[in-house]
């Protein structure tokens, strides 16, 4: 069973990465047939292309044979441990070392040319494009992947929050006054504003379409702690609260904001000090 679930793994992973092998491994005979590194004077034309083929197959071959050695790393391609894994810097190593030692191999017993200081370099400088080719395309995968994950979280969060402000919309809260006569009941989803008045707060409502305000002996941190459990509440100014689901705009002039409201004309003042809160929501 076990090993049926890894020829199963490989054979997926080879499908999923074997467009990207051979198009390194095209690219690499295609930059050795147009900047000719490895020129050699032992073929023809025809079989000159036969033997520059040869380093495309190289390098297709590395790959794949990479992707034996280190098929647990490439299996954690989209877990967040795959960035962090210390089998990563042997893996690309593996792939430079071993290309570059089959290509020398290759120069000198079939293209029959000498190993020099400037033909190795230009070995290390081709089988270098390896690693990096297949770095770059893993590392979009996972970026990708993890985009994708944070999009769907994004969206259940967003789901969650509407389900959750939905919940708190019809229910009521009774804000108190120190004259217990004038405790005012109402319907959380209806309350527009609150603002402070010296002693007393303005509450402004939605009744029947229009905006109408009660005045209640209270402080508008008491009422502010009364709403905190509510997420459709902002403060906006030392004097003012604001329910989010009213505001119209935020306007400015040269020295100051403020918002405009829905179904009303009364505004809100917004102090530098939540300017930067009450832009994040609009």
């Amino acid at each position: 069973m076990a090993t049926s679930k890894k020829i199963n793994q490989f054979i997926y992973l080879t499908k999923l990465h074997f467009r990207l092998y051979l198009s390194i491994g095209i690219s690499v005979f295609l930059f050795i047939l147009f900047f000719r590194p490895f020129a050699s004077e032992r073929f023809e034309f025809e079989n000159e292309l036969v033997f520059l083929s040869g380093f495309g197959i190289i390098a297709l071959t590395v790959l794949l044979v990479s992707q034996i050695l280190f098929q647990a790393t490439l299996s954690q391609k989209e877990e967040e441990n795959y960035i962090n894994s210390v089998y990563i810097p042997l893996y690309y190593f593996f792939q430079v070392a071993a290309t570059a030692l089959a290509f020398v191999f290759y120069i000198r017993f079939v293209g029959l040319i000498s190993i020099t200081f400037n033909v190795v370099a230009r070995v290390v400088f081709v089988c270098l494009s390896l690693p990096v080719a297949v770095h770059l395309k893993l590392s979009i995968n996972f970026y990708q992947v993890r985009i994708k994950n944070l999009l769907v979280e994004n969206r259940s969060m967003q789901e969650k929050l509407k389900q959750f402000s939905e919940s708190y919309a019809t229910k009521h809260i009774e804000i108190i006054s120190d004259n217990e006569s004038d405790n005012f009941r109402i319907q959380v989803s209806e309350i527009v504003f609150v603002k402070s008045a010296d002693n007393y707060v303005e509450v402004g409502y939605l009744e029947e379409g229009t905006v109408k305000k009660k005045m209640l002996r209270n402080t508008l941190r008491n009422v502010e702690l009364q709403l905190a459990e509510f997420n459709n509440f902002i403060r906006t100014h030392r004097t003012s609260l604001v329910n989010i689901h009213f505001i119209n705009k935020l306007n400015r002039n040269f020295s100051s904001y403020w918002l405009s409201l829905d179904k009303t004309r009364e505004t809100i003042p917004v102090s530098r000090q939540h300017l930067m809160s009450v832009k994040e929501l609009l």
